[in-house]
Order: structure tokens, then sequence, then C-alpha cells
């Protein structure tokens, strides 16, 4: 059975123009299964999850949730789903502890004991080391730590489905480490499906049992992490380490013969091309010709370079 089925689904907003934000996405989420939905902004991802969570509803096609229709049933559906999106913090309660917070929505909301709300909340806060924060008030804590605490309270009433919506953004490195492993376990522990929006290459990566990849509102890909960078297997890397790139250099990059893109992050450039020993010396040659001396070598594409390839050949195709 399937946590969550799409059927054609799309979503229209008229303003000066109208401008389709889905476009005809149809895909399936198996139960326990963790769902990332990766794609830039603007691509549609948080129209799809705010369809799923019944918060919008789609202009045309059909969608489940926890064999529930999102239409025709959407008390049932928000009784088996948690949700945390990006604006969720405003419907905490400022001046409750966080405690306080997790407690009410669990208990007062969701119905589940005090007991064992208490036991969920004290293990939960306890994996992802948030005990500290645990009895100080809500409008007291950083970005990231609210964030946080919307996805404890997304999880702790341990719903069929969970809807995140990027949960480790404004989260520093080590804590996002830790909440991508806990949610993880706790996912297969619980059986419990997760779909989550994320831009984080290495949280697709660590986290999803399989990713869409969405752009234009359009399904674009959708597979195993390690499918999505298979398909760009076929075009090879080679990186100019600490490198400034300015126009002018990249259109001579482009230049080169069997170049397709080429893309900058965290200071290193990236060419991506069909054969990185043929433009391997073209680079060094190109490097010369100007007077640099840079480190060059050839890399293995990641989950980051398949979604800037993605990226890139959406972008030609809507020239």
């Amino acid at each position: 059975m399937y946590a969550i089925t799409c059927n054609g689904l799309v979503k229209e907003y008229k303003t000066q123009k109208l401008v389709r934000a889905l476009d005809d996405v149809t895909f399936d989420v198996a139960e326990g299964e963790v769902f990332g939905l990766l794609g830039p902004n603007g691509a549609g991802k948080t129209t799809l999850v705010k369809i799923l969570a019944t918060l919008l509803r789609p202009t045309q096609g059909s969608a489940e949730v926890g064999g529930h229709d999102i239409a025709k049933e959407e008390d049932m559906v928000r009784r088996v789903i948690g949700y945390a999106g990006q604006d969720s913090e405003r419907s905490a309660y400022f001046r409750l502890t966080v405690r306080e917070n997790l407690m009410y929505f669990s208990h007062a909301l969701r119905d589940v004991p005090v007991k064992t709300a208490e036991e969920r909340i004290e293990s939960i806060v306890s994996a992802i080391g948030f005990e500290e924060r645990l009895d100080k008030h809500f409008i007291a804590l950083s970005g990231g730590e609210k964030q946080l605490v919307i996805v404890i309270r997304a999880i702790v009433h341990e719903p069929k489905v969970c809807f995140l919506d990027e949960p480790s953004k404004s989260l520093d490195p080590l804590t996002a480490k830790r909440v991508r492993s806990f949610l993880k376990s706790y996912a297969l522990e619980k059986g419990m499906t997760i779909c989550l929006t994320t831009h984080n290459m290495k949280e697709a990566e660590e986290i999803c049992d399989r990713i869409a990849f969405i752009n234009r509102g359009r399904l674009r890909f959708i597979g195993t992490p390690k499918e999505f960078k298979n398909v760009v297997t076929v075009k090879e890397v080679v990186e100019i380490a600490n490198f400034e790139l300015d126009k002018v250099i990249e259109a001579r990059l482009l230049a080169i013969q069997g170049v397709s893109n080429v893309t900058k992050s965290d200071g290193n450039v990236r060419i991506y091309c069909d054969d990185a020993f043929d433009v391997l010396k073209s680079v060094f040659n190109f490097l010369s010709d100007i007077g640099i001396k840079a480190h060059v070598s050839m890399i293995e594409p990641t989950l980051e370079d398949a979604f800037a390839i993605f990226v890139g050949s959406d972008s030609t195709e809507g020239k």
C-alpha cells in the first residue's frame, strides 16, 4: 500500500498572467519511505507539500495521503499527518516554554496521553541533544532552535505520514546532521512515512530512500539518490580549486570543446564535460595563457553536480 499517491496534480495561480506552479505531477510514495522533493527555488516543492497537507487545493488532479482523499476527506488526512512548514513557527505559543508547546500540541490537540507525551518529548529531545532548551520560552530561542521545535512537534504524535518543508533550514551543520540521523532511524522504528523538501544535497543523500526532482512545476526525475547521480555519470567533472569566475572566464571555459556547463560552488569552479582527460589539457592551457596557477583535478560527480546539471538543462529547454 502507498502512503502517498499523486495523479496529475496541477496548481495554477492567476496574477497578471496565468502561472502554473505544478504541471501534471504524478508519483507514489511507499509506506515507511523517506521521500525527498528536490529542486531549485520556485520549483513547486512547497506548493506540492501544502496540497498534500490539505493547506491548498489543486487546480486539477487528485491525491491520497494515508489512504484518504485530500479533497473529500480533509479531516481524515489531517488526523494521520504531521506537518512542519517554513512558516510554522508562527503557530507556536511564544510565551510558553518548549515543553509546554510540545505538550499542548501533542496532548490537547492530538490526544496523546499526558504520560506518553512526556516520555516521547524527553526521548526525542535527548536523541537530538536539545534537553537544555526544553524549559526555555519559545520566544527566547534562535531561528534554528525554533525550527527544530516545529520539527519535533510534527512527529511527537507519531503520525502515519509527516511532511517536512526544509527541516534543516537555519540549523548549524552539527545539529542538522544529528537531526537527519534521528529522523531516518525514527521513521524506520515507527514505520512512519516522511516526505521532505530540501535544497541540501547532503541531506537528500543521507536521509532519503528516493527523491523526486522538480523544476518549473514538472517532475523531472524520480529514483534513489544514487540513481540521480548516475543520470549525470555520462558527464565528467574537472574542478579548479579556489578560482574566481567572471563572465569572460566562464565564456572562455564554455568555449572549450566538450564542455557543457560551468558552475561555482564553495569557491571552486566545476566544469562539466564528456571527456575530462581532453578538457583537463585545455583547461591547463587556458590557465597558462592568462597567467594563473591553480589546482586542477578530475572529481567524481556528486548529487550537487546532478542538481546543477538538471537545473541547467531545464534553463536551456526554456529558452
